[in-house]
């Protein structure tokens, strides 16, 4: 794999990253936008977040903020790390195919998204114990994927 899409899969996780510093940046910056520099303690936080029209605010735009986020990191990856394991293509590329297995197959990879959520939860209850199961599912059934959308 490295041979073939090392440094291509390097570009791709610097992509990831920039995206996840980049969400990282939003949180903080709608964070500031609704509560200012006083931050309120944990429990008086939990407080205003469900009990005033500001803080039910915060949590909606929040989120909507990070679904767009999310939509568009799972957008980009999908099929781009299958795809630069799998064959000599540029990360370019691999988004734009990954981008577009998304559109084609719409719903199809929304429900695999709730799923990937869904198993990450269930390891976060568990207390990561679980990730030893679900990452390595998670990443077979990803390649079976792959497979599925751009090779078959």
């Amino acid at each position: 794999v490295w041979q073939r899409g090392g440094k291509e899969l390097g570009w791709m996780a610097i992509v990831t990253v920039f995206t996840l510093i980049l969400w990282v940046d939003f949180a903080i910056f709608l964070f500031l936008m609704f509560f200012g520099l006083d931050i309120p303690s944990f429990q008086d936080l939990i407080v205003v977040l469900f009990t005033t029209q500001q803080g039910l605010i915060f949590v909606l735009v929040g989120h909507l903020v990070g679904a767009i986020i999310a939509t568009f990191v799972f957008s980009i990856t999908v099929v781009s790390f299958p795809l630069l394991a799998d064959r000599d293509v540029d990360f370019i590329t691999a988004m734009i195919t990954s981008v577009r297995c998304v559109r084609s197959n719409g719903v199809h990879m929304i429900a695999w998204a709730v799923l990937i959520g869904l198993m990450l939860l269930f390891s976060i209850l568990s207390g990561l114990v679980a990730l030893f199961v679900v990452l390595p599912v998670l990443g077979h059934a990803s390649w079976h994927l792959y497979r599925r959308l751009i090779v078959g």
